[in-house]
Formats: structure tokens, C-alpha cells, sequence
């Protein structure tokens, strides 16, 4: 026999107090107000004098209760079994080991292979009700002692210097980004576009299982031709590219070649620092390849010192949390394409419009907010010890 579930607003009333609603009303003649201090909602507060009266005039006596009016809000009652309850959670633990596994992946699998369907809301519902939720799948990287003295030693000395000395010496704040093209396929390019794998479905106290940590795998699975990598900075006057680049890793050959023909350079001067002329102090990663005697010297030729963050510490540079942001963007923009079934960008279109989002003015601010925003990620690393910040 199926389980007949209805969902009921946080601050409605549970059936007893509906019951309670019409007797006070029709027994007792009270007025709503006078109603409204005798009787609870579901969050055990007094309600509005109003919704007792609605509740009063919508009350079925044959029912014993409020009828359900789906007819407004687009929803219908949605049956469901314990043992389809079981296959959904069942279906979730295994597929979010393997892929995305989101409230739609579920919805087509238990249609598939039930022949149940449910809409993807009430799988949602279900699913919280089991105690899941929508969390961060990615763990808070673990730091050693060592670890921690470096990214302390660091996160010191930048707040050391005063808002201006900072203003200086972040001309630039650097890293690459592998940015995918949606596939061409009308699924996968759904799943790829509504979600990133950094979120998954899990319950709070899974929080450290390693099966189910993982990292943005978006530059390692997706092939070559439909990937965009490229090399970008920010600092407090926005955004620029440095450059874009054939191949998923920057090489030396490469970087050094951008750097004499002044990309770097010209990409520290689009965003004004507070040195007109050089030299400028431009925050990266420790990519090996910018260690390398060509690098340093084709940076001090065109008067850039390289400051390198901490190891394994990407909440120490700004521009990680300006990718994120562009990557929400792209996929938002990927989604109305798709569900306006216009066809897939190409390489060359793709990289245009990746330009135009970058050379907006949100962009722009976005970028300036976050270089401003390392003083206050250091504070919080010193707060903590050297732990991971929550950026």
C-alpha cells in the first residue's frame, strides 16, 4: 500500500490544530485574534490571525481537515513506498562514489528502472528527510607542522604591511585555469552545466570519509579540444589575462616566451598598480617551471619579483576564488543555452565569450574584492593556526 506524503509549511498547523481551529470558531464563537493566542503552528510560535481564518474556510469536514490545494502551487500529491525510499538511497550512495549524482540523476534512474516518477523536488525532500544534504564534497585540506609554521610565516608578514604597502606590492595576484566546453550531448551537457562534483548529496557526519572527498576534476577529464586553458591575475584593479595557452599545463617553453613578449607586463599595467614602472611584486602558486633559471631571468629582465605563496595553499591566492566565480558564470550562461536548445559554442566562440565576461564591469569588481579580501583570509589562518581558512 503506497504512503500517501504530504508536505505541510513550516508554520502551518499539524491536523489536531485545525480541528482546534474550527471548534474554537464555531463552539466558543471567538474572534481570529483571540484564536491566534491559543493555538501553535508547526514552529511553535502564535500565528497571524489571518491564516487561522484561512485554514477555518478551506477546513473539510468530510476530510477531518485542511484539503491540500495543489491546484495552486503546481505540485501533486506524491506517492511513495519504503522500498522506493530504500532504492533511492540505496542508488545514491553507490552513484556518488562515480559521478554527479544530483536530485534529477535519481529522478531518471528510479523512472528507469521502477518506472516510478517523482518529480525532482520531492526526491530533494526525500532525501533531506533521510538526513542528506547538498553539501561541499571537497575535505579542508590537512596541514603539517611545518605546513602551518610556512602558511603562518605568510599570512603574518602580509598582515605586517598596511593597506597601502599591500595595494603596492599586490600588483598582481596569478594562477592558471583549465575552463570546459560543454558536451555535445544533450545529457551530459545538462549534468555538466547545472552542477560542478564540489557539492554532492551526503549526510553531515560523513564529512571525513575519504571515499567521498574528491577535488574540481573538470581540467583532467575533459578532452583537449574542449577545454580552454588559460593564465589570468587579479589585484585591487581588477581582473586581466595574462595569457591563453595550447596545452592543459603551462610549460616553461611557453611562460617564458609570454613573459619576454611582455604579456605579463602589459597584464600588470591594464590594472593601474600603484608602480607605473617596475619592479612589481606578482603573487603565484610554486609551479616548477617558474623556478626555472630561464623563468627568473625573463622576469627580472622585465622588473617582476615572483612571490610565492605556501605550499598546497590555494586560499592564500586571490584569483582561485575569482575562478570559481568565473566558472559559476560560464555555467550559468552554458545552462540558458542549453535549455534554449541553441547548439554548442565552439572553440574560438567559447574563448570570446570567456573575454567579454572577464572585461565586464562585475568582473572587474568581483576580482578587486577578492585581492582585497587576502588580509582578512591571513587574519583568519593566523585566527586558526595555520589551519585551512574557510575561503
Amino acid at each position: 500500500m503506497p504512503v500517501v506524503s504530504e508536505m505541510v509549511h513550516p508554520k502551518g498547523f499539524d491536523f489536531a490544530t485545525q480541528r482546534q481551529i474550527v471548534l474554537l470558531r464555531e463552539v466558543r464563537k471567538l474572534k481570529w485574534e483571540d484564536i491566534a493566542k491559543q493555538v501553535k503552528n508547526l514552529q511553535g510560535e502564535n500565528p497571524l490571525p489571518r491564516l487561522c481564518a484561512n485554514y477555518y474556510h478551506e477546513f473539510s469536514r468530510r476530510l477531518g481537515r485542511r484539503r491540500a490545494r495543489y491546484d495552486r502551487c503546481g505540485n501533486k500529491p506524491s506517492k511513495v513506498t519504503p522500498q522506493v525510499e530504500q532504492f533511492l538511497v540505496k542508488q545514491l550512495k553507490a552513484l556518488r562514489r562515480t559521478c554527479v549524482c544530483t536530485s534529477t540523476t535519481l529522478q531518471q534512474v528510479l523512472a528507469r528502472d521502477m518506472g516510478v516518477k517523482l518529480t525532482d523536488r520531492y526526491v530533494r525532500k526525500l532525501l533531506q528527510k533521510k538526513g542528506y544534504r547538498w553539501l561541499p564534497r571537497r575535505q579542508k585540506r590537512v596541514y603539517s607542522t611545518i605546513q602551518k609554521a610556512e602558511r603562518l610565516k605568510f599570512a603574518k608578514h602580509v598582515v605586517s604591511l598596511s593597506k597601502a604597502q599591500l595595494r603596492e606590492k599586490l600588483s598582481l595576484a596569478m594562477d592558471g585555469v583549465v575552463l570546459g566546453i560543454p558536451p555535445a550531448d544533450p545529457t551530459d551537457r545538462m549534468n555538466f552545466c547545472r552542477y560542478g562534483d564540489e557539492y554532492m548529496w551526503r549526510k553531515r557526519s560523513e564529512a571525513f570519509q575519504p571515499e567521498l572527498a574528491g577535488q574540481d576534476s573538470y581540467g583532467s577529464y575533459i578532452p583537449l579540444a574542449r577545454t580552454v586553458p588559460l593564465w589570468g591575475g587579479c589585484s585591487e584593479g581588477g581582473f586581466s589575462v595574462v595569457l591563453f595557452h595550447s596545452r592543459k599545463e603551462l610549460n616553461k617553453a611557453e611562460w617564458v616566451h609570454g613573459v619576454q613578449q611582455n604579456k605579463l607586463t602589459d597584464a600588470i599595467k591594464k590594472l593601474k598598480p600603484v608602480k607605473a614602472v617596475g619592479p612589481w611584486h606578482v603573487l603565484c602558486d610554486n609551479e616548477g617551471f617558474m623556478k626555472t633559471r630561464d623563468s627568473q631571468v625573463a622576469c627580472k629582465a622585465k622588473g617582476v619579483k615572483l612571490w610565492h605563496i605556501p605550499a598546497k595553499s590555494p586560499d592564500l591566492n586571490p584569483v582561485e576564488r575569482f575562478w570559481a566565480w568565473l566558472r559559476k558564470k560560464l555555467r550559468q550562461m552554458d545552462l540558458a543555452d542549453a535549455v534554449a536548445r541553441r547548439p554548442v559554442l565552439g572553440k574560438m566562440a567559447y574563448k570570446a565569450r570567456i573575454r567579454g565576461i572577464i572585461k565586464s564591469r562585475k568582473a572587474q569588481q568581483v576580482a578587486a574584492a577578492h585581492a582585497a579580501s587576502l588580509r582578512k583570509v591571513c587574519k583568519e589562518v593566523i585566527a586558526k593556526k595555520g589551519a585551512a581558512s574557510s575561503g
